[in-house]
C-alpha cells in the first residue's frame, strides 16, 4: 500500500497490548473519579476488578497470537487497506542494563498476521504518553537525553521492521501535547512548551526513520477539530500529514462529518499527501445521546466525505475494538466498531458496505 496515492481505507487500534501478549496498562479513569457520581464510580471499579480477574486466567502469549490472526482476518474481510496501531516504547525496551541486542519484539505476530493478509501497518512510534514510556524515561530528566533515547529507540524499531513497514507515524498530535498533559495522558513540563523541544524531537524522529530506511515515509498527525492547525510548523518534519477529527466528541448531535472538508484546504496548503488519520463517533454512553445507529451513520458520512475530497489519500476510522481498559471521559470507551466481546456493531457492517460501494 502507498498512502501517498488515492485512496486507502484503514482502521485504528488502541489496544496494542492485546496483540503483544502484554498486560494492559492501568485505567486512567481513576484520577478523574472525584468528578463522577457514586453510581458511575462503582461501575468503573467493578470493571477494573473483572479485568484483573480475566488476566489471571488467560495465557497472554496464546491470546495475542489468536487475537492477531483474528484481527487480520476481520480487517481483510471488510476490505480495509491498513491498520494504524501504537507501538508503545515500553514494549520494546530491554530490561534495565540491557543493550541493543536485548531489544524485545512482541509485535512480530501482529506484523506477520497483517502482512499475510496483504494489510499494511502504520505504527505510531515514540509516543510520549505516560502509559507507553519505559520506566524512568521522561523529558523532564533532560530534554536532550530524552530526544537521544527516543531517536535510538526509533532506529531500532525501524531497522527491525523495515522490510514489512513503509509508513511510520512519529509521536502523536504534537499540537495537542498541552491538552494531553492536562488530561493525564502525558506527564512533565516539556509537553507544555511550544517550539524548541517539540521541533527538536520531531526533527530527530523524522531523521531517525529516514536514516534507517531511506524508502520509508513519515507521518505526523494533528488534532484538527477546533481551528485549522498551523500545518507549516509540523509538515516540514514529515512526508505525510495526518488529521484527526472528532466533531461529536462533546455532543452527540447533529451527526455531521462535513468538518472533514477542512482537510482539503489543509492538503492544498501543505502540498503533501494528507490523510484523515483518525475520526470516529462513540456508540455510547446512551445517557449522553450516543447510539450504535448514530455511530454507523457517522462512519458512512465520514467515509464518503473523505473519499469525495480530491486532495486526500486515505482515512482511518477510530477504532476497531472497545476494550475493558477504561479511559476518560466515558465516551472514549465506546468508539469501537466492534464491542469488547468482539461482537460487530452496526458501524462495522456499514463500514464494509460503504467500502464495497465506493470501490465498485
Amino acid at each position: 500500500m502507498d498512502i501517498t496515492k488515492r485512496f486507502s481505507f484503514g482502521i485504528n487500534l488502541d489496544d496494542a497490548w492485546r496483540y503483544a501478549g502484554i498486560q494492559e496498562p492501568k485505567s486512567i479513569v481513576f484520577p478523574h473519579l472525584l468528578s463522577l457520581s457514586l453510581k458511575e464510580r462503582a461501575h468503573f471499579e467493578k470493571v477494573e476488578e473483572a479485568t484483573l480477574e480475566m488476566h489471571h486466567q488467560a495465557n497472554p502469549t496464546e491470546e495475542a497470537a489468536r487475537a492477531s490472526l483474528a484481527l487480520a482476518d476481520a480487517v481483510k474481510s471488510v476490505g480495509a487497506d491498513f491498520v494504524r496501531c501504537w507501538f508503545p516504547w515500553s514494549f520494546f525496551e530491554p530490561p534495565l542494563g540491557g543493550g541493543e541486542a536485548d531489544y524485545r519484539w512482541p509485535m512480530d505476530g501482529l506484523v506477520q498476521a497483517l502482512g499475510s493478509q496483504g494489510v499494511a501497518l502504520i505504527p505510531v512510534v515514540a509516543c510520549g504518553y505516560q502509559r507507553m514510556l519505559p520506566r524512568g524515561v521522561s523529558p523532564d530528566e533532560g530534554r536532550e537525553v530524552y530526544i537521544e533515547k527516543a531517536c535510538t529507540h526509533v532506529r531500532q524499531v525501524v531497522r527491525h521492521y523495515k522490510d514489512a513497514v513503509r509508513t511510520w507515524q512519529i509521536e502523536n498530535e504534537p499540537n495537542w501535547w498541552m491538552m494531553h498533559e492536562t488530561g493525564g495522558w502525558r506527564s512533565g513540563a516539556a509537553w507544555l512548551e511550544a517550539g524548541g523541544f517539540r521541533d527538536l524531537l520531531l526533527e530527530g524522529l523524522n531523521r531517525a526513520v529516514h536514516e534507517e530506511d531511506s524508502g520509508a515515509l513519515t507521518m505526523i498527525n494533528l488534532e484538527a477539530d477546533d481551528d485549522k492547525p498551523k500545518v507549516a510548523e509540523y509538515s516540514k518534519f514529515c512526508d505525510v500529514l495526518g488529521l484527526d477529527f472528532y466533531p461529536n466528541y462533546k455532543a452527540s448531535e447533529p451527526v455531521d462529518a462535513s468538518v472533514i472538508r477542512k482537510a482539503e484546504e489543509v492538503a492544498e496548503e501543505v502540498g503533501k499527501p494528507t490523510i484523515i488519520a483518525e475520526t470516529g463517533y462513540p456508540s455510547g454512553p446512551a445517557i449522553l445521546g450516543y447510539s450504535e445507529d448514530k455511530q454507523a451513520e457517522y462512519v458512512e458520512r465520514a467515509l464518503r466525505e473523505a473519499y469525495s475530497q480530491d486532495q486526500l489519500t486515505g482515512i482511518g476510522i477510530w477504532r476497531y475494538l472497545d476494550t475493558s481498559w477504561k479511559s476518560f471521559p466515558p465516551q472514549e470507551n465506546h468508539f469501537g466498531l466492534v464491542d469488547e466481546k468482539v461482537g460487530p456493531k452496526a458501524a462495522w457492517y456499514r463500514y464494509a458496505r460503504v467500502l464495497k460501494e465506493l470501490r465498485s
